[in-house]
């Protein structure tokens, strides 16, 4: 095993924490417990061109609105983004796997300014031990009203891309998996024989305009 995998995960990424400092925010980026909607939220003042009737203009003022995640597979697909959603993967995965995925989802994998944020879940009905929030700078200034002030920069300035970052997250807990650190044991109710708890990731793009996204661990079960 690589070194850097026994390390903490907290040696490569900077986290914030839950309440962001030195402001007052109607809503904390580190609040996990909201997901942030899809779509540019521009809100744009709608035109009236001259073939428009007032339901199209209105329409087309839509296209720069803030659009639900409703679950559904077609209708809950990004309106302004060609890439996006969730998706459950194994922790078998190699890191050319992972860039083609964030490839594919249209991550902003590149940057290096953006916040972390952490959190373990409370209970299993909650379906993820822990869950990992990256935002973007211009998300948290646009999203929640960070303001981008000196003192707190440095919570936005990482070491590794957040493509490294998502790698690192992987990488870090399959290697505390492997050697016992860090279980999923338990989390769906198996019984260790006929049903094993498996080690795997879940991953989404909350917003791809404005760079927020989550990757969680989770438990599968392998059945005999």
């Amino acid at each position: 095993m690589n070194d850097s995998q026994t390390l903490p995960l907290e040696t490569f990424i900077k986290f914030a924490p839950p309440t962001w400092p030195g402001a007052m925010l109607q809503t904390q980026p580190g609040d996990f417990s909201l997901f942030v909607p899809m779509g540019t939220g521009l809100g744009n003042q709608v035109v009236m061109m001259p073939w428009d009737n007032i339901t199209s203009a209105f329409n087309r003022g839509a296209y720069y609105s803030f659009h639900p995640h409703t679950g559904n597979p077609y209708t809950g697909a990004p309106i302004t983004e060609a890439g996006g959603g969730v998706i459950y993967f194994d922790a078998e995965c190699q890191r050319a796997d992972i860039d083609a995925m964030l490839r594919l989802m249209d991550v902003q994998g590149h940057i290096t300014d953006f916040a972390a944020f952490i959190q373990d879940a409370d209970k299993p009905e909650e379906r993820y031990l822990t869950q990992m929030r990256l935002i973007a700078g211009h998300g948290l200034e646009f999203l929640f009203r960070v303001p981008d002030k000196q003192e707190t920069r440095p919570l936005r300035q990482q070491q590794l891309t957040l493509g490294d970052a998502i790698w690192k997250f992987v990488e870090t807990f399959r290697g505390e998996n492997a050697e016992g650190r860090y279980s999923v044991r338990g989390a769906l109710g198996g019984d260790g024989d006929w049903a094993k708890e498996q080690l795997a990731f879940g991953f989404m793009v909350e917003n791809a305009y404005h760079g927020v996204y989550r990757i969680w661990t989770r438990a599968w079960l392998l059945t005999k």
